[in-house]
Parts: C-alpha cells; sequence; structure tokens
C-alpha cells in the first residue's frame, strides 16, 4: 500500500480555529479563549523579537537557532540556522522571500514554525466533546476537535485554571502519531507563551525547542530588502492551497517487496502557475529503489495552481510517500 500525503511547510500542526458545524459550544468557547490568550502572532501592535535555541533529530540530534523580527504578519523577518544549514525569510506585503544555503529546506524547519506558531488557527475544525482528568495534582480538560473534509482529530488538553493550551494531538496517515507540548507559560504583551515547545512523532522527541527572548523592539525597515538571488513567492491573506488533478502512485519496488521492506520518501517540489511540476528535490530518503520511485513519478504530477483570488501563482509544497505492505 501506498499512501501519498501534501502538506506545505506551514500547514503542519498546530491548533485549529473553530468554525461552525456541529460544535459543543461550551467546549468551543473554551478552546477559543484559550487560542486566543495564547496566540502571540494574531493580533499583536508592538514590534517583538523572539530567539529560540532548539534541538532537532533528523539522522542524528542536530542543534538549531531561530530568530525571528517582527512588525506585523505580513512584515518580518526570520533567520534560522539548523547544524550547516541556513535560511533566510523575509515577508514583505504579498511578497515572501527565501534564502537559503542549499536548494531545500529541511522538514524539521517546517515543523519547527508550525510547532511556534501553534496557537494559529486554520478554518473548518470544530470541537466535538470535552472530558476532564487529572494529571501530576492539575485538573486538565481535553476537548476532541474534528475535521470538515480533512481526515484528522485532534485531542487538545488546557490547564482548566489558567486556559493555558498543555498539548495537541493527532494521527497523521498511514500510522504516525504526532503530539505538541508546551509548558513554561509567562505573560508577554497580554498573552500567554511557552518557554518550551516540543513535538513527538510516534513518542519519540523531533523537536524541542526553548524560548531563549521574547521582546518588544525596534523594526528595522532595511530587513525587508529582499537578499541577491532569493526566491520570491506570492502571498496573500485569502490563498487557496494546491489541489492535486493527476497524482499516479509511484510502483512498489519489486526488490523492496521482496525484502518486505518499508519506508517514507519526502520530496520538495515547486507547482507553476500552469499547474506542472518541477524543481523536485528529494527531502527525506526510504531506501533507493523506492526514491528513485518516488522522483520518476512526481514528474509526471500534475495540480490545480494555488490560488491569490483569481490569480494562479506559483507555490512550493512538501510531498511525503509512504510505502506499506499490508
Amino acid at each position: 500500500m501506498k499512501k501519498v500525503t501534501l502538506a506545505t511547510f506551514l500547514l503542519l500542526g498546530g491548533l485549529p480555529l473553530l468554525r461552525g458545524g456541529n460544535t459543543d459550544p461550551a467546549a468551543q468557547q473554551l478552546l477559543m479563549t484559550a487560542e486566543q490568550q495564547a496566540s502571540l502572532f494574531h493580533d499583536r501592535t508592538d514590534p517583538f523579537q523572539l530567539d529560540v535555541d532548539f534541538l532537532a533529530q533528523m539522522n542524528a540530534a542536530t542543534r538549531g537557532h531561530l530568530t525571528l523580527k517582527w512588525q506585523a504578519k505580513d512584515r518580518w523577518w526570520q533567520n534560522v540556522v539548523l547544524g550547516s544549514f541556513q535560511q533566510i525569510e523575509i515577508r514583505n506585503g504579498d511578497r515572501l522571500y527565501t534564502s537559503r544555503n542549499v536548494n531545500f529546506t529541511p522538514v524539521r524547519i517546517g515543523e519547527l514554525i508550525a510547532l511556534l506558531h501553534f496557537a494559529e488557527g486554520s478554518e473548518g475544525l470544530v470541537a466535538k466533546k470535552e472530558k476532564e482528568r487529572t494529571e501530576s495534582g492539575i485538573k486538565v480538560v481535553c476537548i476532541r476537535v474534528e475535521g470538515e473534509g480533512r481526515g484528522k482529530t485532534h485531542e487538545v488538553c488546557l490547564n482548566s485554571s489558567s486556559r493555558d493550551i498543555l498539548s495537541d494531538e493527532w494521527k497523521e496517515p498511514p500510522d504516525e502519531r504526532r503530539k505538541q507540548q508546551y509548558s513554561g507559560y509567562f505573560d508577554f504583551g497580554g498573552h500567554r507563551y511557552p518557554r518550551r515547545l516540543e513535538l513527538l512523532v510516534n513518542g519519540i522527541k523531533a523537536i524541542t525547542a526553548n524560548v531563549d527572548n521574547l521582546t518588544t523592539t525596534t523594526f528595522d525597515q532595511t530587513l525587508l530588502a529582499a537578499p541577491k538571488g532569493a526566491i520570491e513567492r506570492r502571498q496573500c491573506a485569502d490563498m487557496k492551497h494546491v489541489v492535486p488533478v493527476k497524482t499516479p502512485d509511484p510502483s512498489y519496488p519489486e526488490s523492496a517487496r521482496q525484502n518486505k521492506l518499508m519506508g517514507d520518501t519526502t520530496v520538495a517540489m515547486t507547482v507553476l502557475a500552469d499547474g506542472s511540476v518541477t524543481d523536485i528535490r528529494l527531502v527525506g530518503s526510504a531506501v533507493r529503489s523506492m526514491d528513485d520511485a518516488t522522483l520518476q513519478t512526481l514528474k509526471t504530477w500534475r495540480f490545480k495552481p494555488a490560488m491569490c483570488g483569481a490569480e494562479p501563482i506559483v507555490s512550493d509544497i512538501e510531498v511525503v510517500v509512504s510505502f506499506r505492505l499490508r
């Protein structure tokens, strides 16, 4: 069995914002209050700087650092270093500029950014049910949150007295459990933000991030200038992401099948405004035969492109092809 999952880098995980549907009103109100309390990036009016030290599990545990200088949702500068990798991203109005020292962004970087934006919502998910329990002497409320047409069910747990979000857990197909955990909350500018954030994949810590600094500061406008040679992408508030149109499965390599090998191949690629694909890059490897089958097949894929209003735009996506034997 082969399972294909599409995800843009900033749509991994994150607390869902509740919109419509058959909801539990009390649970919905509780979760919305918690989300607004922790939503550092949603309604800030004063510029700030966030510095984060993190440890990411790749082939080996690798240390990194992220610095974010934020003026508004469409005006910010961000630098990430992970081992020998470095990436600068700049959002200036409707343009996003990316400059990096290799031709792809490691998967863990996208996961880290999603982890830091944990209280930013995505539409189409609703609170269905809540339950209470006690953990280490603390009363915890856990809310089941379901997605409309997304195939995901989250369990979001809160401290019942402080309304701090403690965790968000969900399943990624075909067989992966993900959990984001947040602790050590502190007050900042009318919000509460965790000092420590963790991503666990199947119970193993994939990312551990510690907030080293979060302060109000002035914003240097010269940071918004595009670096020489940077990748430029159009952004908009109501952007619609790519939709698969023709995505045939890669063939399961016979040698891998005979040896009962399974694995996940992760690929980054660019979807052009006409829906064709280019710049296909291997980001995470399974075994050679699975990687080769995936790379060859993805060249034939076609999409309905991302849209800003009525305008088709170029966008970057990540594809995970999971090879599983039944």
